[in-house]
């Protein structure tokens, strides 16, 4: 069934709100009245959730003249309850603050009103996250308050919308709040007020919050799909998407499952060319009642499970990542008995490598080694394993496989290459955790995030080929299919020791990992001679590491953590003072050039250096100097990369480096390290992809502020939650922009600040958290 207003919280891209089911239809209906005759005359504005330049426009009734906004106390004079109301909600603008009273969490802001006001909405912008509850209350004559919403608990983000539990009618609405953080964290200990940029109020809720998600159909032929809700009058609406492509297609198709799934799904309402998209909804997903037909791969989930009582079900297998959906069978597929594995008959060079990498698991794993054949499933004998493509109706997608165990033979079949492979890591799981044999039951198994990944920093501390390798190898095992490489960087220089001059700073420590040809007039290169990678082991990394399911991005980072450049060519220096002595200048003529030679060494070519259509990581990370000129080099360095056929990744900074210039974001991957340096909505507002990578959560520097994930901390964590200190924002999970997360491990203990961390130690900590992110992001 559907779950919208029924009796779960809703969910808006960075927002949570609750919502009744019993008033679903009556709400339905009040929204669909106070539309008007269209979006345009309704307005727009950021002011309530899916708006913007492109949104619908709802009336803010805290604007309106005439409104008495007041508090029942203010932390001083500067925080005054107006500031609450005046419009303005972006950090660093003016907000009420309570009085600061240990042991005292009631506070109220209250907007009084000239004539009586239907509300029905309130967006609720925090200034920091303390507040463990509040009640929103109306009332007709200013004494006698009824409530009309309920919140306990912590805001997940500091933009909330909250829907009334009725359309209530009143000339005062107030925000009381019933409980603050006393933790140290944050330290809300010590403030004990609360803290608000702004408060909307609005009689109707946004339409997108109005809709009524149908429940699963089954067509004629047998086929499931999801309706679309039902729009206003005048409205068209459409999917967005799921955050599971392979239970909830972008077209509404529902494939076969074998369990009940929890779905969220999105939607676009539009109206000419306004549009808004709406929060999370929730649809369930039941379980697919198989046909009989031969044809159906689901049959097969049947053909090990017996009914009877003397019979046992297998328990679902306890594995790193935990698989999607498991149908127990009975009995067990006993290692020993694995004679050979079998590759479809007709697709024998795409899987030669699969069933090599299967094969030898199984013999480092049980000591048996299986024959590798081609053949026929419907020729398979005891003890096979068989290997084979399968068809788009079962809704694998990219990554997504199936796994058939019975008695005497396994099945493994996938829609694309990278599937299969994630089959065979699967059946090897199984296999190194078989106990008394591998327990019979089919899998459906599938990501819900697209990028998966870790980034290493091999720029100020190289790593070995082998390690690198390692780290492949271990990766895959977990189904995590990026590794980016960072290949240049150096000592932090305000840290270095030799920021006294700037002529000093440029012997500062600086490193470039792959073989270049680029050289000054003087003959010197760039490429370390303390430890590099030549183009042709570049290469072979890439490929050993494409066999095993796992996409390797080289990072070249410009235009600052560039010392490897500016101290060859120090005329492209942003030598202003010695601190930034490794960032390019990018207002000097032939620095873009300088840079953009660089990267055609290893673009171009009938055997390029980096792989010809896939992904490059540009870097682009606090830089220091004009914004218009990063913006437009970024859009330089960003045009030349797809124009080569790849795609482009970079960091987020464009947040701190305002400007004119629109950086382009379609098909652009962006890293989110610092919300500050970039706003996680603000840049998917924008059209990037985004990837989580925030420092707070997701940095490991051996032996430096960061020097292990919080595994405690990372159970709570989210991958499409964007979390540091009192800030939070949340992007939606339905939307393929919101792709996913990287951790990274980053050497600045360098030089001076060198703490003897070894390659081990680096291993190390790159393994701890591994098991737990990449349960997250499965």
């Amino acid at each position: 069934m559907a779950k919208n207003n029924d009796k779960t919280q809703r969910y808006y891209p960075g927002i949570k709100t609750a919502c009744l089911a019993m008033l679903a239809l009556l709400f339905l209906l009040v929204c669909v009245l106070l539309q008007g005759d269209g979006g345009e005359s309704l307005g727009g504005g950021d002011a309530a959730a899916g708006a913007g330049e492109h949104g619908f426009y709802y009336e803010n009734l805290a604007l309106m003249p005439g409104v008495e906004v007041t508090a029942d106390s203010v932390e001083n004079d500067s925080f005054l309850p107006q500031l609450a109301a005046d419009g303005k909600k972006n950090a660093g603008a003016g907000r009420w603050s309570s009085a600061n009273e240990a042991g005292a969490p009631e506070h109220w802001l209250q907007f009084s009103f000239p004539q009586e006001q239907s509300f029905a909405f309130v967006s609720l912008y925090w200034e920091r996250l303390n507040v463990l509850g509040f009640v929103i209350e109306v009332s007709r004559d200013g004494e006698h308050w009824t409530q009309a919403a309920l919140w306990e608990g912590t805001p997940e983000t500091n933009e909330q919308h909250v829907v009334l539990d009725n359309p209530a009618q009143g000339r005062f609405l107030r925000l009381r709040t019933t409980a603050v953080s006393d933790t140290e964290e944050n330290q809300y200990l010590y403030y004990q007020n609360v803290s608000l940029l702004e408060m909307e109020v609005y009689a109707q809720a946004p339409v997108s919050w109005c809709l009524q998600v149908p429940e699963i159909r089954t067509a004629e032929a047998g086929s499931r799909f999801l309706p679309l809700p039902e729009a206003p009058a005048g409205y068209e609406i459409r999917l967005l998407g799921s955050d599971y492509e392979e239970i909830i297609d972008e077209d509404g198709t529902v494939y076969p499952t074998l369990e009940e799934k929890v779905v969220t799904v999105g939607y676009r309402i539009s109206q000419g060319d306004k549009y808004e998209d709406s929060p999370s909804y929730y649809v369930t997903v039941p379980p697919s009642v198989f046909t009989d037909n031969p044809e159906s791969p689901a049959d097969n989930a049947e053909a090990s499970v017996d009914n009877s009582e003397a019979f046992v079900v297998n328990d679902r297998p306890r594995l790193s990542p935990e698989v999607s959906e498991w149908k127990g069978g009975t009995g067990f597929f006993s290692p020993g008995d694995a004679k050979r594995i079998v590759m479809q008959a007709d697709r024998e060079a795409e899987l030669r490598q699969p069933a090599l990498d299967l094969q030898e698991s199984w013999k480092k794993l049980s000591g048996e080694e299986l024959t590798v054949v081609s053949g026929e499933e419907a020729s398979l004998q005891t003890g096979d394993i068989y290997l084979g493509f399968a068809g788009k109706e079962m809704g694998l997608k990219e990554e997504g496989y199936w796994l058939d165990i019975r008695p005497g033979t396994m099945v493994l079949r996938a829609e694309k290459l990278q599937g299969l492979i994630w089959a065979t890591v699967t059946a090897a799981d199984l296999l190194e955790n078989a106990g008394e044999g591998i327990p019979c039951g089919t899998i459906r198994d599938y990501p819900r995030y697209s990028v998966r990944g870790f980034h290493i920093d091999i720029g100020r501390r190289m790593v070995s080929l082998e390690t690198l390798k390692q780290i492949v190898l271990t990766l895959s095992e977990h189904k995590m299919n990026n590794l980016g490489v960072h290949l240049n960087d150096n000592e932090i220089l305000s840290t270095s020791g030799k920021n006294d001059s700037i002529s000093n700073a440029f012997t500062a420590y600086a490193g470039f990992r792959l073989e270049s040809g680029l050289k000054n007039s003087r003959g010197e290169g760039i490429t370390s001679q303390d430890g590099s990678l030549t183009r042709e082991e570049w290469k072979e990394l890439t490929r050993f590491a494409a066999e095993k399911g796992v996409q390797v991005i080289p990072e070249i980072d410009t235009p600052a953590h560039s010392l490897a450049l500016t101290r060859i060519f120090p005329e492209y220096a942003l030598a202003d003072e010695p601190d930034n002595v490794d960032q390019l200048d990018l207002g000097k003529k032939g620095t873009v050039d300088l840079v953009q030679k660089l990267w055609k060494e290893y673009l171009e070519g009938e055997d390029p250096v980096f792989e010809a259509g896939g992904l490059v990581h540009i870097g682009m990370d606090e830089y220091f100097a004009d914004g218009e000129d990063y913006r437009s080099f970024a859009n330089d360095m960003i045009s030349m990369i797809q124009e080569s056929g790849r795609t482009v990744r970079m960091w987020g900074s464009l947040s701190r480096l305002p400007g004119r210039t629109q950086v382009a974001s379609e098909n652009v991957q962006m890293q989110i390290w610092n919300m500050e340096w970039a706003d996680p909505q603000d840049m998917y507002g924008e059209g990037f992809t985004i990837i989580n990578s925030l420092n707070s959560s997701l940095y490991i520097i051996p032996g430096g502020g960061y020097d292990r994930l919080d595994l405690e901390a990372l159970k709570q964590w989210e991958p499409n939650l964007f979390a540091a200190g009192t800030q939070a924002e949340m992007l939606p999970a339905y939307s393929g922009r919101m792709a996913g997360a990287v951790y990274c491990l980053w050497n600045d203990t360098i030089g001076s600040l060198d703490t003897g961390v070894t390659e081990e130690g680096i291993l190390e900590r790159f393994l701890e958290p591994l098991p737990l992110l990449s349960g997250k992001l499965w």
